[in-house]
């Protein structure tokens, strides 16, 4: 199994958000379980590229970390989520640069 390509070519991160997504909707009660799963598996997929020779994206430690504070304090959710969307949009945007 070619794992740079598989990364690549199938959309791995989409399946997870669709699972989580679907669970979520089913059993609302396990959101932050959800959540935290699917931050942790987009933060693994990102430690995986590194192994073939690209860097770490800053993105990949902020998943990994967003999603182990989820876990370790679920009553905080919403404030590590809408700190990580904040991230995401000035790392995406380029006016936050690592």
């Amino acid at each position: 199994m070619d794992i740079p390509n598989l990364l690549r070519d199938w959309p791995v991160q989409a399946v997870v958000a669709i699972v989580a997504g679907v669970v979520v909707l089913l059993v609302p009660r396990v959101l932050n379980y959800a959540v935290a799963t699917y931050l942790l598996i987009v933060g693994a997929l990102g430690v995986m590229h590194v192994y073939y020779g690209q860097t770490i994206r800053p993105m990949t430690v902020i998943s990994i970390v967003a999603g182990l504070i989820i876990l370790l304090k679920p009553a905080i959710l919403s404030y590590v989520i809408g700190i990580y969307l904040i991230l995401a949009g000035l790392i995406e945007a380029g006016i936050l640069r690592f």
